[in-house]
C-alpha cells in the first residue's frame, strides 16, 4: 500500500480553497466543489458538519521557516497561529498555525 493523498472535506469548499491557495502559493484544480492542491483535496461533499476537535496534522517543510512565517502573516492576517517559530525538544525547527476550520499545519524547517 502506498499513500495517495489528504481530502478535507468541508461546508464551505471555496473559502478553506482560497486559504490554502494562499498557503501554498499555488492554485487549486477545480472540479465542481472539489479543489485540488497536488496530494490535498479541499471538499464539500454537501451535508458536512465540520468537527470542532481535530485529530490530524497537515505537515510541510519550508526552506526558510521564519520567512514562511512572516509570509503567512502578512498574506493571511487573521491567520490562527497556534505556536510561533520555536526549537521543539525533539529538535525540530517549527510553527503550527489552523485553517479556518480548526485544521492542525505544522511547518518545518527542511
Amino acid at each position: 500500500m502506498k499513500f495517495g493523498g489528504i481530502c478535507i472535506e468541508t461546508n464551505n469548499a471555496p473559502r478553506l480553497a482560497e486559504f490554502y491557495k494562499t498557503v501554498f502559493q499555488e492554485e487549486p484544480i477545480v472540479e465542481g466543489s472539489h479543489y485540488g492542491f497536488g496530494s490535498i483535496a479541499v471538499y464539500d461533499p454537501g451535508g458536512v458538519t465540520v468537527a470542532k476537535d481535530k485529530n490530524i496534522w497537515l505537515q510541510c517543510f519550508a526552506e526558510d521557516l521564519d520567512a514562511e512565517y512572516e509570509r503567512l502573516l502578512w498574506d493571511i492576517p487573521e491567520i490562527e497561529i497556534i505556536s510561533p517559530p520555536e526549537r521543539r525538544p525533539w529538535g525540530a525547527y517549527s510553527f503550527w498555525f489552523a485553517d479556518p476550520d480548526g485544521n492542525k499545519i505544522a511547518v518545518a524547517q527542511k
